[in-house]
């Protein structure tokens, strides 16, 4: 499924060891002796299969609207590669292999990339256990929380499959749940997901681009053997250029401390490390400028808590990779104030979209933090909140309501924290926003996701796990183009 390069001596070595400890099992008439050996050589081995291998980028296809391929004409989940036929027109039935769940090929999205990857782990623990039943408490935990979050398409098969009863998935789960690794809430990240990608393959892209067609005019008659010509118009042509930057995170761990953690440290922090550049990137494409000197005092901004104190402000800080949608909203000229800082009124809203001319007339998100939200949005009367939508409506990923036919979605990176000209000037504003785009003119132009690798300083007993991307928001509309909006100015605390 996914091209990997593999350390085989490190695979040899891990091989050795599983199977010196499963005979051990086996054979051994006290299977409990030197338990503590036995589960270190077992972190060991699983830390060397996990540094053995380098994995290139899963390429996902599809989207959340392929998952209901694997949903049977019962409404259960085909999880495995299974026998079925297709009627062909003339033909008749043709009988092939279909790819289930849990062996697809070709991940339809990140919920299903993640999921294949939790299935395979589970059953690598499951194989090195020598019980009959073996019990992998921590593998079904994670397995049961990433089933929770499956998308809507699939979801309700997928509620059936495990909470309906045994035979039908019900035995994955254990009846009870202990988590060893408490995580605090967090607003889910969708921003990037819900923004549609292009793919690149260099530094420089030049986007050619027809900034105005011709004129017509009145045509003429002819009243003579040298009739006049037609006036000629000029269309009007010119170039947008991206270049496409990065960004990436390191952690340095103990060998020793890896080994002896009482959770499986690899995955976590693997796992973490690819949170940091989603997270990375959302504050970015909000409050992004790269500008000589940044529209807000980064160099004290610790948004929500979020980045601790290290770093801030540099010339590598996160928030210089590209411009975010707060800054171009100033640069197009289309940030305002609502008019009671106290109370969002439905005029403001509409000011700000009427801001954006054409832009503003369809195709358009509104991203606000969780407080604009919850203290001005949700007073709305013309609101639409999740629950009053209807069955049939489509909802994008972590919209919680809409209003004129706008998806809102909310981000933990719109600060709650800024002055009333909505920016963060690091004396301790209390008031926060949203911004309005316009779907079809921003993009990521991507030349290559999330990548996680791991390698290991024998000289110093230090592993590095490290976590690089390459992608970029922009538009290829000109500087001047009205697609974004910024609304600022509403108290919150």
């Amino acid at each position: 499924m996914a091209e990997t390069k593999q350390d085989q001596a490190m695979v040899a070595e891990a091989q050795k060891i599983i199977r010196g400890i499963t005979q051990h099992q086996k054979n051994s008439a006290e299977k409990m002796t030197q338990m503590e050996k036995q589960v270190k050589d077992l972190k060991r081995a699983q830390r060397l299969l996990t540094e053995s291998v380098q994995t290139m980028p899963v390429e996902t296809s599809g989207g959340d609207t392929a998952l209901r391929s694997f949903i049977r004409k019962d409404g259960t989940v085909q999880w495995e590669e299974e026998k079925a036929k297709i009627d062909i027109p003339g033909q008749g039935h043709v009988n092939y292999q279909r790819k289930g769940l849990l062996d697809s090929d070709a991940p339809c999205n990140e919920w299903h990339k993640d999921l294949i990857r939790i299935a395979q782990k589970r059953a690598f623990v499951k194989m090195v256990i020598p019980e009959k039943s073996p019990n992998t408490p921590k593998c079904d935990l994670e397995l049961h929380r990433h089933l929770e979050r499956a998308p809507r398409e699939i979801a309700p098969a997928i509620r059936k499959a495990f909470y309906d009863g045994a035979a039908v998935g019900a035995e994955w789960i254990p009846d009870q749940f202990k988590p060893e690794l408490w995580e605090p809430f967090q607003i889910p990240r969708n921003l990037r997901a819900l923004i549609p990608s292009i793919s690149v393959e260099r530094n420089t892209i030049l986007i050619p681009r027809l900034s105005r067609g011709g004129r017509p005019y009145k045509k003429g008659e002819v009243t003579s053997d040298d009739p006049a010509l037609y006036t000629a118009s000029t269309v009007e042509t010119s170039q947008k250029t991206i270049n496409i930057k990065g960004m990436a995170v390191r952690y340095v761990v103990d060998d020793a401390a890896m080994e002896d953690s009482a959770i499986a440290l690899m995955p976590t922090l693997s796992r973490q490390i690819a949170v940091d550049l989603e997270d990375a990137w959302e504050d970015c494409a909000l409050n992004g400028d790269t500008t000589a000197v940044h529209q807000d005092t980064i160099a004290s901004w610790n948004i929500r808590s979020r980045w601790g104190a290290a770093g801030l402000g540099t010339t590598a800080d996160h928030r210089r990779t590209f411009i975010g949608l707060r800054a171009a909203a100033v640069d197009r000229a289309t940030s305002s104030q609502v008019t009671a800082p106290a109370a969002l009124a439905l005029s403001d809203l509409v000011g700000s979209m009427g801001s954006m001319g054409e832009y503003g007339a369809e195709n358009r998100y509104i991203v606000a933090s969780p407080e604009v939200v919850i203290q001005h949005m949700l007073e709305l009367d013309q609101v639409l909140t999740v629950d009053k939508f209807g069955p049939a409506a489509t909802i994008l990923s972590g919209q919680i309501g809409s209003i004129m036919g706008t998806p809102i979605l909310m981000s933990r990176f719109m600060g709650a924290d800024l002055n009333a000209t909505g920016i963060f000037d690091g004396l301790g504003g209390s008031q926060s926003g949203l911004v309005i785009f316009n779907t079809n003119s921003w993009y990521q132009y991507e030349k290559r996701g999330i990548l996680v690798e791991t390698d290991k300083d024998i000289r110093s007993g230090s592993v590095n796990i490290v976590a690089t991307m390459r992608n970029v928001l922009d538009t290829p509309d000109t500087d001047a183009t009205k697609n974004v909006a910024y609304l600022n100015n509403m108290t919150v605390v």
